[in-house]
């Protein structure tokens, strides 16, 4: 990561639930202390490169629209892709059109801002009896995601091989704990190549991924609101006049920001 970026991280449930413990961003944050760096989370639970979990009461281009106006948004310089979760239920027959949706999804975030890309490999599972015979298609799906790496000149993060040694708990054999982020978090961390921070900084980083955990609640109320659909859609004209507060956040995120950024150059001074 260098100077100032603002990075996005993009896919379904695996990123968009690490928004509610703050693992994963905690660790990315404290590994590029100093540098000012911003993280999004924009994942979205279910979702697909064809941004089918994030239209709301139209087709899938909806959400595809509305995710190309917030990328539009928000400009990021780095974004992080975790997908495949989903279409690997499909592996093999369905990987050339997943590849096709992701082709797609890949050239409108390279028009929005030109940004680095780094394509992650989805998560291994945990041991749902109906999972058994499952790693044979996510690794289907991960070797498809790392040729498309290699053609787009794009980063590749195996996070399935980093993941599938890590014991999971999960909640149903199949949805991660807290517990599960905060045991894998290292393990992604290392598999995207960056430096894990070292056990003496436990009590850093659970100051650090509190702050992030305020951060992303707060993003998320500007990103995705509650009653959308009064505010900017179809019923706007009875309470529409109520969207003029969502721009209210970003004073309020850039304030938590900053308090991050203390907390993270205090840990990497301690160091």
């Amino acid at each position: 990561f260098r100077e100032g970026d603002t990075v996005v991280m993009l896919g379904d449930t695996f990123l968009e639930r690490d928004g509610n413990y703050g693992h994963l961003e905690a660790a990315l944050t404290a590994s590029c202390a100093g540098k000012h760096v911003r993280f999004r989370n924009m994942g979205w639970s279910g979702d697909t490169p064809r941004c089918e979990s994030r239209s709301y009461f139209g087709p899938p281009q909806e959400g595809f629209d509305r995710l190309k106006a917030q990328l539009t948004e928000i400009k990021p310089s780095v974004v992080i892709l975790c997908y495949g979760a989903v279409d690997a239920f499909n592996a093999p027959a369905g990987l050339p059109d997943f590849l096709a949706s992701y082709r797609r999804l890949l050239d409108m975030v390279t028009e929005v801002s030109k940004p680095s890309i780094i394509l992650m490999a989805p998560p291994a599972t945990g041991d749902h009896p109906a999972l058994a015979q499952h790693l044979p298609k996510l690794e289907a799906t991960r070797d498809a995601i790392k040729s498309l790496a290699a053609e787009r000149h794009a980063r590749f993060a195996d996070t399935l091989a980093a993941t599938l040694p890590v014991k999971k708990q999960t909640v149903n054999g199949v949805t991660f704990t807290e517990a599960d982020y905060a045991a894998m978090t290292p393990a992604v961390i290392t598999s995207l190549g960056l430096p894990t921070p070292a056990p003496d900084d436990t009590n850093r980083l659970a100051e650090l991924r509190k702050a992030v955990v305020e951060k992303q609640r707060l993003f998320f109320y500007r990103w995705r609101p509650q009653n959308e659909i009064y505010l900017f859609g179809a019923r706007k004209h009875e309470q529409g006049n109520n969207g003029v507060e969502i721009p209210m956040f970003d004073p309020l995120i850039a304030k938590q920001e900053a308090a991050i950024a203390a907390i993270a150059a205090k840990a990497k001074g301690a160091n």
